[in-house]
């Protein structure tokens, strides 16, 4: 019975905890607005908003006479509940635009991700593998990310602001024109 009552929790609370995970694709959701950032600034943050984006993969694999055949999906995602903003006038359309260049940057490396893994051929140990690959466009991408904010000071130099916005704009033009 204690069992029994064990699993029946543990199927309730699979069922019914809210995932503050919640997230959404660029692919589904590529144009952010303000209503996207929903969750709480960290107390003693110094910006005015952040955003939290990253990529993700998943795979799957399987023996073709003898041949091993890997398939992996790379998707880019946006956390709206750990993105947030300050009481901040809401058509701030710069600090906006900021925000979603970093997303931009996060599917332009999703995209460099798909590229690299339509010439994987997996060796050994295709996990292992696959997962090397991510981690390094990984550090790449938040590399940039870093660069990014410095180099415009996560926003506020205007010209820098400017360059940056029509080179990932570019970089995304390319690589959907390469997909």
């Amino acid at each position: 019975m204690k069992i029994l009552f064990s699993c029946i929790l543990l199927i309730l609370s699979f069922n019914f905890n809210d995932d503050p995970r919640e997230r959404f694709s660029y692919q589904e959701h590529s144009q952010l607005t303000w209503q996207d950032f929903k969750g709480v600034p960290p107390q003693g943050a110094h910006h005015f908003a952040s955003v939290n984006c990253g990529m993700g993969y998943s795979f799957s694999s399987k023996s073709i006479d003898g041949d091993l055949k890997v398939d992996v999906q790379v998707t880019s995602y946006f956390y709206p509940q750990l993105s947030w903003k300050k009481n901040i006038n809401e058509s701030n359309a710069a600090l906006l635009a900021h925000e979603q260049l970093h997303w931009d940057i996060s599917e332009l490396y999703a995209r460099k991700l798909r590229a690299a893994f339509t010439k994987y051929v997996p060796q050994k140990n295709p996990k292992k593998e696959i997962d090397f690959i991510f981690r390094k466009f990984e550090k790449d991408r938040q590399q940039l990310q870093s660069k990014y904010d410095g180099e415009t000071n996560h926003g506020l130099i205007k010209d820098a602001q400017e360059i940056w916005s029509i080179k990932i704009k570019e970089e995304l033009f390319k690589t959907s024109a390469e997909s």
